[in-house]
């Protein structure tokens, strides 16, 4: 028993032994790195403040250990000078080192037998903000590949933005030597010297489980990986194979049940995988995503499902406009899912923000206390609606419709609730962090998994398909009456109205549009159901002469179509009994 607790012991030494040695070894990686950058010619760096950065530095010291408790400063024939309290922590996930900032010096003692003694004496100071940083940078705890910069300390890195350095070094607000944007080129201004290499291998387009991984970059599904110790990924989740596959199967047989339709169909099933292609930055974003419907139809556990893999983060359109804007376009930064949920009718003052959110990759914001910085507004936006989108021109051709399934009229919410239940039940849980369900990550991966596959079939392109949505299912949707008029011709099987020929259309025309936006009012409202205004030849028998004549024509066959079954279906209701 003794002999063995000794050997335990001697086994634990050499350990320690080892651990000692190998911190050695990083600290003089450290201490070469730091003396490289002291010695930069930053004379060659364009700022009036470049002097005080190897001034900054040469207070830095790097703190050596021993198989004692503290850490100590070394000087050359000087005792060690313990530090019970570091300045700084340095952690890059595979190593840690501990950091003294501040002014050392030797002083000689005489001590009790009168000889003679030399130690160090240490005056703290406050690390500057940019220190630290650049020490993140030489000891490897955030790096460049491809121009980009990563925190890599984690087995999840993160991309670092401008934004995200202001938040995460504390840097930008009062106090401060340098901004943001100064910090970045001082940082790229070390590594155009040093190209220091990353101390992991950064997958930037890989999905990491307990025992499989997707690699988005070789477009490859690869079972049987568990995550390496030298490796930092673009996701990393708490999931085995078996499970997210379950979930992947129970994903396809819900959007059989809830999708409209074949196209909608197809186009939801290339949504996660595009918005995950584009938050990896392996395209970039060209497209935003409808989901539309009347109420209760099952969009908002798509959703929960879809966003529960990425950073999403919930836009609040009315939050966007206005003075305190951009603390709110601040609080988008990363964002991989730009979520709008339950949105209300959206307009042209509206659509202004969304074309921001859908197609713009940066923006100028700010947090409270802190100066400007651009924001990443890389995000794939996805909006809910149970109400009408009608889009510009512009805006139409980057939207990818999705029509969701009303649910059957007269259907109880107790029959409802029995039908989605067990969906609920696997693709969400109930938190004591939130008051609604939360998606789970497995779910939102075996609808990853599920897209990646059908994205196979498509020989890996995004030829989205056009989904024509019904805006007439609003329960507070009404016809004008020009447009109750044009639809009760309709339903006689007219195609053309030559409006000139109806008196009581006319005047209708000049009761309903009023005002100086009159004439938009008018093609708007032929837009919604699918008709336009146009001039139409037609021959003139009694004078045999062909002549222009004003119109209201078809424009949108299927718009006019959905625009024409909905008028009916409210004849049919108006006519039953009370």
């Amino acid at each position: 028993m003794d002999g063995e607790f000794r050997g335990d012991r001697v086994t634990g030494t050499n350990q320690r032994l080892e651990e000692l040695e190998q911190q050695k070894e990083i600290r003089k990686i450290l201490e070469k790195n730091l003396y490289q950058v002291k010695s930069l010619p930053w004379e060659q760096f364009d700022n009036v403040d470049s002097a005080e950065i190897p001034k900054a530095l040469d207070l830095v010291h790097v703190l050596h250990n021993d198989v004692y408790e503290y850490p100590f400063i070394q000087i050359t024939g000087a005792e060690k000078k313990r530090v019970k309290r570091p300045s700084l922590f340095l952690n890059n996930g595979l190593n840690a080192i501990s950091v003294f900032y501040g002014e050392t010096y030797t002083k000689e003692r005489t001590t009790e037998d009168g000889s003679g003694k030399i130690e160090v004496i240490t005056t703290g100071k406050n690390i500057p903000r940019y220190v630290r940083t650049i020490l993140d940078y030489l000891f490897g705890t955030i790096a460049f590949q491809n121009n980009a910069m990563y925190l890599i300390n984690d087995k999840q890195f993160q991309l670092l933005s401008e934004f995200e350095v202001s938040r995460r070094y504390k840097v930008g607000g009062k106090g401060n030597k340098f901004s943001t944007h100064e910090l970045l080129e001082i940082i790229k201004f070390i590594h155009a010297h040093l190209e220091l290499q990353p101390i992991k291998e950064i997958k930037t387009a890989v999905i990491a489980c307990n025992d499989f991984q997707l690699d988005l970059q070789t477009k490859k599904l690869i079972p049987d990986r568990a995550i390496q110790e030298n490796e930092t990924y673009f996701k990393v989740f708490d999931c085995d194979w078996r499970e997210v596959m379950d979930c992947s199967k129970t994903y396809d047989d819900y959007l059989d049940m809830v999708i409209d339709d074949s196209d909608s169909l197809h186009n939801a099933k290339l949504q996660p995988i595009y918005t995950m292609l584009v938050a990896c930055r392996e395209i970039t974003k060209s497209r935003f995503f409808i989901s539309k419907s009347g109420v209760r139809t099952g969009k908002g556990l798509r959703h929960k499902v879809i966003s529960s893999i990425f950073d999403t983060k919930d836009i609040d359109l009315d939050a966007l406009k206005g003075k305190m804007s951009d603390f709110a376009w601040a609080s988008y930064d990363g964002g991989e899912m730009l979520l709008v949920t339950e949105a209300g009718e959206i307009n042209r003052e509206l659509e202004r923000y969304l074309k921001i959110l859908a197609t713009e990759s940066k923006r100028p914001a700010r947090s409270i206390g802190q100066n400007y910085a651009e924001v990443n507004l890389t995000g794939v936006l996805a909006i809910d609606s149970n109400e009408a989108v009608l889009l510009s021109s512009d805006m139409n051709s980057r939207a990818v419709n999705i029509a969701f399934r009303d649910r059957p009229k007269g259907e109880s919410t107790k029959e409802r609730e029995t039908i989605f239940k067990p969906y609920w039940e696997t693709f969400t849980d109930q938190t004591k962090e939130s008051a609604s369900r939360t998606g789970k990550a497995t779910a939102g991966l075996g609808a990853l998994i599920s897209s990646f596959l059908y994205w196979q079939t498509e020989d890996y392109q995004f030829n989205y398909r056009n989904v024509e949505m019904n805006n007439f299912n609003s329960e507070t949707f009404e016809f004008d009456d020009v447009q109750v008029f044009i639809l009760e011709e309709r339903s006689k099987g007219l195609d053309v109205i030559y409006y000139g020929e109806y008196p009581e259309l006319v005047q209708l025309l000049k009761e309903t549009y009023q005002g100086k936006g009159k004439v938009e009012q008018r093609r708007r409202a032929l837009f919604n159901i699918g008709w336009k205004q146009a001039n139409r030849r037609i021959f003139v028998p009694n004078e045999q002469r062909y002549t222009s004549k004003k119109a209201f024509v078809i424009s949108n066959e299927s718009r006019a179509g959905k625009a024409m079954t909905a008028y009916l279906e409210s004849l049919m209701g108006n006519s039953k009994p009370p």
